[in-house]
């Protein structure tokens, strides 16, 4: 990605640095994309999130109700209407290496577009700037 003045940004994390985001005790999060649900449209992302047990991986399916004011998925409401937070845990792994393969074997995600906490907002933003199956932007 690059910035207004030229500069090329890095947002992904590479493996390495995604592994050790997790065991300094930070999250790691990772935007899937679209998804249809009972006929609603809606968003798919992922969380990795060290605890006192473990890692835990996190799934949130949520309503896209984005707008240009709007943009943190991280509290958008979720598709399921039963659901009451943003996101359902998928299981807790031993080690960062081990929630990390599962995230990416069994959910889809890729191993090079991990971001830090709160980045994946900016991940939707690009989705929305360049998807055709994405909401337009409000003018």
């Amino acid at each position: 990605m690059t910035s207004k003045n030229g500069v090329e940004q890095v947002r992904h994390l590479t493996p390495p640095f995604a592994l050790g985001a997790l065991r300094r005790g930070m999250q790691i999060e990772q935007f899937l994309g679209a998804i249809e649900q009972g006929g609603q449209h809606g968003l798919r992302w992922i969380a990795i999130s060290p605890g006192r047990t473990g890692f835990t991986v996190y799934l949130s399916d949520v309503e896209d109700v984005g707008s240009d004011t709007f943009l943190d998925i991280t509290e958008f409401p979720p598709l399921d209407p039963d659901d009451e937070t943003w996101g359902k845990a998928i299981t807790t792994a031993a080690d960062p290496e081990e929630a990390i393969s599962l995230a990416e074997r069994e959910l889809g995600a890729h191993p090079e577009r991990w971001v830090n906490q709160g980045v994946v907002c900016s991940e939707y933003l690009d989705y929305r700037n360049t998807s055709s199956d994405a909401r337009p932007m409000n003018p």
